[in-house]
């Protein structure tokens, strides 16, 4: 007769903040902020900071949308070193390049949308070039 041997799967613990439990806004700025420098992940910070990750992201999303607002900030945070501010750049030079070329991309699909559309359709889709507009 065998004995069977039966395997323990190890259950990992998920730490979670206190219920109710608010982050306060420099928090907020600063864990939005380690993420954007790429210094943590997403992920790393939820487990960290003991936020759930869709949370970081829509603090992510309301921040851009003030920054945005504000002329005055700054992209480097202070305790930046040069390397990484450099890092940071290129970081964002290679998202605007590839937001360009989605946007040329979409502007090229559309506009052999309407070049079929009317070569199917056989009517101008266009505007004229002069017309006043109503």
């Amino acid at each position: 007769m065998k004995a069977i041997s039966v395997k323990k799967k190890k259950v990992a613990i998920v730490v979670r903040r206190k219920p109710f439990d608010k982050v306060d806004e420099q928090t907020k700025i600063k864990i939005v902020e380690e993420i954007k420098t790429g210094m943590i992940s997403c992920l790393g910070a939820s487990r960290k900071y003991r936020v759930p990750r869709n949370t970081i992201k829509a603090w992510a999303g309301k921040l851009n949308l003030t920054t945005l607002l504000n002329v005055n900030n700054s992209s480097a945070l202070p305790g930046m070193t040069q390397s990484q501010e450099s890092k940071l750049l290129v970081k964002k030079i290679h998202e605007l390049t590839k937001a360009l070329e989605l946007s040329q991309l979409k502007n090229l699909a559309l506009e052999t949308m309407i070049e079929v559309a009317e070569s199917d359709l056989h009517i101008k889709i266009r505007k004229k070039r002069g017309t006043k507009q109503s």
